[in-house]
């Protein structure tokens, strides 16, 4: 990668080469899980912010001397390699000066430095023993405020970065076991919620202490030789399984984009475009496609595009390696500074890890799932897309109490999965980088801020559409009661763009949707003894709401609503078996309309879905999908018998000819092309541009369209696409059999 990022460059071949026996290795591999698990314990119980105890928004790790990641913790994965980048530029800027010894540790959130955006702040620890450093403990979680134009530090309205708030580098903030006052201090005077952030760094100090204890104690019993070569070898097992893995693949390039939208301010479309070439034993991601960066706080920096990168990587093509250095190993990335994806100093970044950083896990997630695809062993790993990003909703004032509070509401992340090829999404399942997902708690929410739940619900028809669904997502309401000097900050992408993309024919999830009624009738309607939470039955002025809309004042008794993106669906939603739907149409995951207007079902006088005219109707529409024009002719159907080679996602196939060629088909036995040939260029195709079509959601920005191609020979949806209007015909999987 085209940055200035300090990588390692210590040889394990040393420490590999002590001799370990099989039980003693896997018994100190399963006790440095174990002290990363006793350091998110102590960060919790410390620092008690809602944001580590009940999101999860933090994670440790153990790291070699040389910053390589040991072994991490499994909350959040964007900060896997945020931690260890930290911990790099620690030793490249301290280790002279102003050095490096027992009993320190350092503080860093500068989002150049390794931190993904300022309000990720991380405190890291050396370990020594007997005056060798044989590794680093580091522990990083989500800060309420660090500053800036906006409470939360979310500063929507920065053009660069100093306009966001308290950017620390590599500084030594525990000398010798103490702490330095002087740092402390100038950290607790840049923020808004200083009793909060105070909590925050001693629950990441406890954990440090806790990593450092423990891994002492491990060293003493077992041998410093033997506990290296241990973390040495591990390093080593996760790179040889994620290089015997991608050789089981074919070797391919596959293509993503992403758009960003963008109506408050800048009022663009941006990119985060990825050319993924898989080789042998090697992935290589080329970001270099992407929009330069601009002057919003939509960029992110080296530090967010690894962490997306990662965040995808882990979960579908590492989940059953142990999560270290050795999973990064095979993987090259090529981002020339200056990007979106990769923005230089002085841009603004605060929002980065939710935005630009978070299309990079989007398109990494689609590129790594269409590769795995490829493969009969494989393709159960493939996913569509999850929620493809927040609505952040960043609330502030005073208490009925009058205590100043800055909260950031964490509902937005409980998002419907992404389908698979032999399941539907997880309702309420989260992203990819949140491996042990939790919500906000509702009595706690109301207890720490001037907000009442009307309603907490899985919302129907979120999920996107496909032969399997993708989940859904949940929906609040809110009542603001009895606050002072409130101020509300709501931004997010995935306002005019199908983020959450289905995949091999599935519809994209939900966008994100959010309704403001000012001067609700609601404590009217209470005090009469009725309780509301369906918005057509609340009174109200209902301003216009934009997806970047920023800070603006909130009353008491004023209503928010809010709908979050929800994963993607996986194939045909014709091939949805009928008895399915009726159950979805049963438990509300599916609404009648949509399961008509969606799924090709045909419901009876009692709302029961008759399954013979629901195939007829069907039928009809595959036969409607026959007639869509195609850009070029099919090629002619090879002389010979065709022997199948492998799937090509859930409806296309690779199939060889006697000859040797190879050629894209559909399942149906219809030829489309070549294999080195763009398929869609012969399969039918048709535009849409109401995404109410496919989804939920009713805003389409428009530069986009959707695009839809179906098999000509037997009318089966192959896939569903958003693009730039005017954009050439995609080929986003090239692969060599």
């Amino acid at each position: 990668m085209a940055t200035d990022t300090p990588t390692p460059d210590v040889d394990r071949r040393t420490a590999v080469s002590h001799d370990v026996d099989p039980v003693t290795f896997e018994v100190i591999r399963h006790r440095l899980l174990a002290i990363t698990d006793e350091q998110g314990a102590t960060l919790a119980a410390i620092s008690g912010s809602p944001h580590v105890v009940n999101a999860n928004d933090f994670n440790v790790g153990l790291y070699l001397p040389d910053g390589s990641v040991a072994a991490m913790g499994r909350t959040i994965l964007l900060h896997s390699a945020s931690m260890a980048l930290i911990t790099r530029h620690v030793i490249e800027d301290c280790a002279e000066d102003p050095g490096i010894d027992p009993g320190d540790m350092f503080v860093v959130n500068n989002p150049w430095k390794g931190s993904i955006h300022a309000q990720d702040m991380g405190v890291v620890a050396p370990i020594f023993f007997d005056g060798e450093l044989i590794a680093w403990a580091g522990a990083m979680c989500h800060m309420p405020d660090v500053g800036g134009s906006r409470p939360g530090s979310f500063c929507n309205d920065a053009t660069e970065c100093y306009q966001e708030g308290l950017q620390l580098p590599p500084t030594k903030l525990v000398e010798d076991g103490r702490i330095r006052t002087d740092v402390w201090n100038l950290i607790m005077a840049h923020t808004r919620a200083a009793p909060a952030v105070n909590l925050d760094l001693r629950g990441l100090i406890g954990a440090n202490n806790t990593a450092v204890r423990a891994m002492g104690q491990l060293a003493q019993r077992y041998g410093v030789e033997t506990v290296k070569a241990v973390m040495a070898g591990l390093i080593d097992l996760s790179d040889r399984r994620l290089r015997n893995r991608l050789r089981e693949l074919p070797d391919a390039v596959v293509r993503s984009t992403a758009y960003l939208d963008n109506d408050g301010g800048l009022d663009q479309l941006y990119e985060v475009d990825l050319v993924l070439t898989k080789t042998d034993d090697r992935l290589h991601f080329d970001y270099s496609g992407s929009s330069p960066q601009v002057e919003g706080y939509i960029n992110c920096t080296s530090a967010g595009l690894m962490a997306g990168i990662n965040a995808a990587l882990l979960p579908t093509l590492a989940y059953d390696a142990p999560w270290n250095e050795g999973l990064f190993q095979p993987v090259e990335v090529y981002a020339p500074e200056g990007l979106i994806c990769n923005a230089t100093r002085p841009a603004a970044v605060s929002g980065g890890a939710l935005e630009a950083g978070w299309l990079v896990e989007m398109t990494a997630i689609e590129a790594l799932s269409k590769l795995v695809a490829c493969s009969d062993e494989l393709i159960g790993e493939a996913q569509a897309a999850p929620a493809g990003g927040p609505d952040q909703f960043v609330l502030s004032g005073c208490t009925a109490h009058g205590d100043p509070f800055t909260h950031v509401i964490l509902d937005c992340l409980a998002t419907g999965g992404g389908a698979y090829a032999h399941r539907d999404g997880v309702w309420t399942q989260g992203q990819h980088n949140i491996e042990r997902q939790r919500i906000s708690n509702a009595e706690d929410m109301e207890l720490e801020t001037p907000l009442l739940y009307l309603e907490r619900r899985l919302v129907t028809d979120s999920g996107g559409a496909g032969e399997f669904r993708g989940g859904q997502s949940m929906g609040s309401t809110f009542l603001v009661h009895r606050g002072t000097a409130l101020k509300a900050m709501c931004n997010g992408h995935g306002w005019e763009a199908p983020n959450s993309t289905g995949i091999f024919g599935g519809f994209p999830g939900t966008q994100n949707i959010r309704e403001l009624i000012s001067g609700s009738d609601v404590i009217a309607q209470f005090a009469a003894g009725r309780h509301v939470a369906d918005l057509d039955e609340i009174g109200g002025e209902r301003p216009e709401m934009h997806g970047r809309q920023g800070a603006f004042a909130i009353q008491n008794g004023d209503v928010l609503s809010t709908i979050h993106q929800s994963g993607g669906g996986w194939g045909d939603p014709l091939a949805r078996p009928a008895a399915a739907i009726a159950e979805d149409i049963r438990h509300g995951a599916v609404s009648p309309q949509a399961a008509v207007r969606l799924y090709g079902a045909v419901l009876a006088d009692d709302g029961s879905v008759d399954e013979r005219a629901t195939a007829a109707r069907r039928a009809d529409l595959r036969q409607e999908r026959r007639s869509w024009p195609s850009a070029t002719a099919a090629t002619p159907h090879p002389e010979g018998g065709l022997e199948r080679v492998a799937p090509l996602g859930a409806a296309l196939e690779v199939l060889r000819g006697a000859d040797g060629a190879t050629y894209a088909a559909c399942r149906c036995g219809s030829v489309l092309s070549s294999l080195s040939d763009p398929w869609r260029a012969r399969a039918g195709h048709r535009v849409i541009t109401d995404v109410h079509e496919v989804s939920l959601a009713t805003r389409l920005n428009p530069e986009l369209e959707i695009r839809q191609y179906a098999c000509p020979s037997c009318g089966a949806l192959l896939t569903t696409d958003v693009a730039r209007r005017g954009a050439p015909i995609m080929h986003d999987v090239e692969v060599s059999f």
